[in-house]
């Protein structure tokens, strides 16, 4: 037999019966980007684009536990040319995430919640430049399939969240709050985290 084969199989094989970091002491690093774009006929204000970088990095401070902190860079843009509005916004919040494992050590099924503090700008194109800010608190299911003992690909659904907006810092009496629970399973969230 092919000893590059063995080597493979057997390295697969310890990859199976290897357990997860998630150890009081371990730690996680992950996060998501997001990007989505489209335009309508009918005039430059049609056309919209936006993207977002959110890294987390978590420790456990007890056996499957985790808490840390999250990160949230986004921006946007609406129409082209001198119709055209952008958006900035900066985020951060602690979380804290909690494992539960079946019986295949492999695979995992987690809860979440997390604090939001966010922050930004809108530069639009006819107007004033606005500045906004939100708090939000979430609470969301997932799970987690661990390949090895450092990679893990995640499945996160929305859940539970409270969100408080000021569209307007310079403006009163425009703050809102919005209240949505959703177990929606036509939008999930794919994910990769990375253990050590």
């Amino acid at each position: 037999m092919n000893k590059s084969f063995i080597f493979v199989f057997a390295l697969l094989i310890a990859t199976t019966i290897v357990h997860a970091q998630t150890s009081s002491g371990d730690m996680m690093v992950g996060g998501s980007i997001s990007f989505s774009s489209y335009s309508r006929e009918g005039g430059s204000l049609n056309d919209y684009s936006s993207f977002s970088f959110s890294p987390s990095f978590g420790y456990f401070i007890s056996d499957n536990l985790a808490v840390g902190t999250s990160l949230t860079l986004a921006t946007s843009r609406t129409g082209t040319g001198s119709a055209k509005t952008t958006g900035n916004s900066f985020g951060l919040g602690p979380f804290a995430r909690y494992y539960k494992f079946t019986s295949d050590e492999r695979f995992a099924f987690f809860g979440q919640a997390g604090f939001s503090f966010l922050s930004g700008k809108t530069d639009p194109a006819f107007g004033n430049v606005t500045n906004h800010n939100a708090i939000s608190f979430s609470i969301f299911p997932g799970a987690a399939y661990f390949f090895n003992e450092h990679w893990a690909m995640e499945l996160s659904i929305r859940g539970f969240e409270v969100v408080s907006e000021d569209p307007d810092t310079d403006s009163d009496n425009d703050k809102t709050t919005t209240v949505n629970f959703s177990i929606h399973s036509f939008s999930p969230a794919l994910g990769l985290r990375y253990h050590f």
